[in-house]
């Protein structure tokens, strides 16, 4: 049986003629692009992913023609690896990526055309798979507890594996001792689907959810057919589009990036939606999967950073094409949606490429399941099993864009993250209690660096176990959305934090209220960051101006205690790979800092963020109200006012409002109330 294919490629050879004919024109063009390739007959001093790729197009493109140039172009692919002595360069050689993603194309490869080649070459090719096979896996039986191999909720654990459980399928019946590398395998990922969020997130972001999805797909097909165990009947799998669809840009094109993502266009699999799409008869999947095809694929093949990409993926769009389930734009989907893995929070105005979008999140670190089955496993086995070098200090931290321009952005991919490079509030200019480990060096020594490649040397490495950030209340009703993030244990237990939340509040009007309760038993300044790409000017006082492109932002600023502007700009450089050295991705952070003049134990921001069209001029007036210990802002715009208050004992009373309780929103409408919301002891109330 070949890989993949089950017993369809009969069928697929009739598919290719009418309703697959675009995508098997796809594959040939893929096809012809590998046949104009230089490949080196030494190992090329960067990552080697894309050549078992490209021998799984080629070997595809042979078994639906028949045609000799493609079986012998597959053959000039598959034994340039086969010769070269190692797998990877520099950095877990033959035991890591560049291994798997070969393991995985040349092993489809091998069990789609081993009947065709010679003796001689099938037992060449044969030797070479059982030889880095036997590498990968004894690496990960040997470092077990210490290694991607109990990784779980790591990338590595999920390609490395993957990439072996192809191969060992491909040659079990030659090599008894692949159903060996099976059974840990199929153990691996039955114990991996059980602790992977309920909700489908992913901690690593949106890149690495691209780059790693097709994998559990994989995986989970290679599984269904060969052990009768469904893992697509997995929470995660289920619900892992609606992740992908919310952390896209209002553009489609781009992707909202939280943690380590690379740049806003590594976020798109065509394969990965035209499976999601038939195995779940998603139309939304297919949608996506179709928009990207027609309109975003080679925008996405240039501009995206991750390796080797989207264009290799010809062969698993053409396999995994259903077309019979049809398409469905978002547009009927709901404007806010929570995933309380990641406690991660979206708001948007709607599904038009201007429309607003606005992602918060905060939760324990790697997310709540990770945080605590890791901190299970390894107490009971004397394991590190969390990786989370590709998780960010941004708890409580938020991404904003609107009419086609990022406003509020984050810095991506970042090895050395700290809380002041997010939009994030500093005490006294320290963060997160993980980030002393810088002080013990930096990655330019190259062990560190090798550590923190491995996962191991990170801001997180050190975090106690009751150091978390917690959602503490998320509701979609009545005309608001409002979510509020807990993040004082996650801070320098010297500023002796009470309380560290952000509240973030969208009566459905064009702005967010964001109001940060800040509380400790000593004195401090407390520094409020928002990232941006361009500067904020003082428009006036402590109210502000970010325009970008088609979009702009204001922002009006308001605060318990007198509160000081100023403006820094931070360049980051990052290696993106020890594969690829000279592959160096660089952000600039035009940063707006706001900080109270004087220390306090206690202290609230009130911040309105208002985008708009660079177009139109600021479609809201705000006042600030500051009666005693009472803060808050009076918004009006054209039709509309709302009156937001705040006080800390519980004393809510302006105007005509007299209430009790810790903060309220009343909007009205031609002078009459058309919605409320306050919350009080714990409980909102509308």
């Amino acid at each position: 049986m070949k890989l993949l294919l089950k017993k369809n490629l009969e069928n697929l050879k009739e598919d290719i003629r009418e309703e697959k004919s675009e995508h098997f024109s796809r594959l040939l063009e893929q096809c012809k692009w590998y046949s104009e390739q230089k490949l080196s007959k030494e190992h090329p001093p960067t990552s080697i992913t894309y050549i078992g790729m490209g021998a799984a197009n080629l070997s595809l493109a042979y078994l639906l023609t028949g045609q000799k140039q493609y079986f012998e172009e597959a053959k000039r692919w598959i034994f340039t690896a086969v010769n070269y002595d190692v797998w990877g360069y520099g950095f877990l050689v033959d035991v890591d990526l560049s291994a798997s993603w070969l393991l995985y194309g040349l092993g489809l490869s091998y069990s789609w055309l081993k009947d065709e080649l010679e003796e001689k070459e099938r037992k060449i090719f044969l030797d070479k798979l059982i030889l880095q096979g036997t590498k990968i896996f004894e690496y990960g039986q040997k470092n077990k507890g210490n290694c991607w191999s109990t990784d779980y909720w790591q990338n590595h654990n999920w390609i490395n594996y993957s990439g072996l459980l192809t191969t060992a399928y491909a040659i079990k019946d030659e090599y008894n001792e692949a159903n060996i590398w099976i059974k840990e395998i199929v153990d691996n990922f039955t114990y991996v689907m059980d602790v992977m969020p309920k909700d489908g997130s992913n901690y690593e972001g949106t890149g690495y959810w691209r780059y790693a999805i097709n994998f559990f797909l994989v995986v989970a097909e290679l599984i269904r057919e060969h052990e009768k165990i469904d893992l697509f009947q997995s929470d995660f799998l289920k619900k892992t589009f609606w992740f992908k669809l919310y952390q896209t840009a209002p553009n489609m094109e781009e992707n909202i990036n939280f943690a380590d993502v690379h740049d806003t266009r590594s976020s798109h699999s065509i394969a990965a939606y035209y499976k999601l799409a038939a195995e779940y008869d998603n139309e939304y999947a297919q949608w996506m999967g179709e928009e990207v095809r027609t309109k975003f694929l080679f925008r996405e093949a240039y501009q995206s950073k991750i390796f080797p990409g989207i264009m290799p993926e010809a062969f698993m769009e053409l396999i995994w094409y259903n077309p019979k389930i049809k398409t469905k734009a978002p547009n009927d989907l709901p404007l806010s949606r929570f995933w309380p893995d990641l406690g991660l929070t979206v708001i948007r105005s709607g599904w038009d490429r201007d429309a607003i979008h606005f992602s918060f999140k905060s939760s324990a670190p790697g997310g709540n399941i990770q945080w605590q089955e890791s901190w299970k496993l390894d107490k009971a086995n004397n394991w590190r099993t969390r990786s989370l070098t590709h998780y960010h200090v941004d708890f409580n931290n938020f991404i904003l864009k609107a009419f086609d321009s990022s406003l509020a952005i984050d810095e991506g991919f970042h090895r050395t993250s700290r809380a002041k490079v997010h939009s994030l509030i500093t005490v006294d200019g320290l963060g997160c209690l993980g980030e002393e480990i810088w002080n013990e060096g930096s990655l330019s020594d190259p062990d560190l660096f090798d550590l923190n490649s491995k996962g191991i040397f990170n801001v997180w490495r050190d975090v106690p176990e009751d150091a978390i950030a917690t959602i503490e209340h998320y509701s979609n009703e009545n005309g608001y959305t409002y979510v509020v993030g807990e993040s004082s244990k996650l801070y320098y237990r010297e500023a002796n934090l009470k309380r560290n939340a952000r509240n973030v509040l969208y009566s459905e009007k064009g702005y967010f209220i964001i109001f940060d309760e800040l509380e400790s038993t000593d004195s401090h300044t407390y520094t409020w960051h928002m990232q941006s790409e361009q500067f904020a000017d003082e428009i006036r006082k402590n109210d502000f101006e970010i325009v970008n492109g088609k979009g702009a932002l204001n922002i009006y600023s308001n605060a318990t205690t007198p509160i000081t502007f100023s403006s820094e700009e931070t360049v980051l450089h990052e290696i993106m790979t020890p594969q690829r050295p000279t592959d160096v991705r660089e952000i600039v952070l035009k940063t707006i800092l706001l900080e109270n003049n004087e220390k306090v134990k206690d202290m609230v921001y009130v911040n309105v963020l208002a985008p708009r069209s660079t177009f139109e001029e600021e479609f809201i007036k705000v006042k600030k109200i500051n009666i005693g210990t009472l803060v808050g802002v009076e918004i009006t715009g054209d039709d509309f006012e709302e009156i937001f208050l705040f006080s800390q004992e519980g004393k809510l009373t302006y105007k005509d409002i007299d209430a009790k309780g810790k903060w309220l929103s009343v909007v009205k409408e031609n002078g009459k109330v058309v919605k409320k919301i306050a919350y009080n002891n714990g409980e909102l109330t509308y």
